[in-house]
């Protein structure tokens, strides 16, 4: 049943994510552009989506794309002949030190445990390797925050277990393994949800 009932959630949310980025998407060009720009070498995209990010890709020897999401994955495969591979962030299947760079967009608000997917990103990114990001993190509006908790249960269910209250700003910011760069940029709309914006870097040391 458990089983069952993700399968349904997987699948809503191949729905309705889609519709949300098409009707967001000039504004989060300046985020993709932003994540993708600098990328070189062997790529790893974590939380490829619906392959929104495909076309920012311009240098690149390699680039594989990964989501827990098989029906999201279904779509990128008809967008693009690059590899697409169904797994969690948690658990990444690839040996050790073999990427350049690492590049999630909106990743970390539905992964259940966050220090795990900070491991993984840093046992397979090479040495001096980068990590680039963007996020959505919780604002430090108090009242904002008590009002969400009431209704993130719901949120969850429609989109992908996306947890609007997670601080995924501290997470990064405190990324053992690396120099973090962290930038913050407020909306109308996420600043209404009582979020912010986060992107930047990590480069391994």
């Amino acid at each position: 049943m458990t089983n069952l009932i993700y399968k349904l959630r997987m699948k809503l949310f191949s729905i309705i994510y889609p519709v949300i980025d098409d009707m967001s998407s000039y504004k989060n060009r300046f985020f993709r552009e932003y994540i993708t720009k600098n990328t070189h070498g062997v790529i790893l995209e974590i939380g490829s989506g619906n392959g929104a990010n495909i076309n920012y890709y311009k240098k690149y020897k390699k680039l594989i794309l990964l989501d827990k999401n098989i029906h999201l994955l279904k779509k990128t495969q008809l967008l693009c002949n690059h590899n697409v591979i169904l797994a969690d962030s948690s658990h990444l299947p690839f040996k050790e030190t073999i990427f350049d760079n690492i590049v999630s967009s909106l990743v970390l608000c539905s992964v259940i445990d966050k220090q795990k997917t900070i491991r993984e990103i840093n046992r397979v990114l090479r040495p001096e390797g980068k990590y680039f990001f963007w996020e959505h993190s919780i604002s430090k509006n108090k009242f904002i925050y008590k009002i969400k908790t009431y209704v993130i249960f719901i949120w969850k269910i429609f989109m992908g277990g996306c947890d609007f209250n997670s601080d995924n700003h501290k997470e990064i910011k405190f990324i053992p393994w690396g120099k973090s760069k962290i930038y913050i940029k407020k909306s109308i709309l996420v600043k209404f949800l009582g979020m912010i914006y986060i992107y930047g870097v990590v480069s391994k040391d």
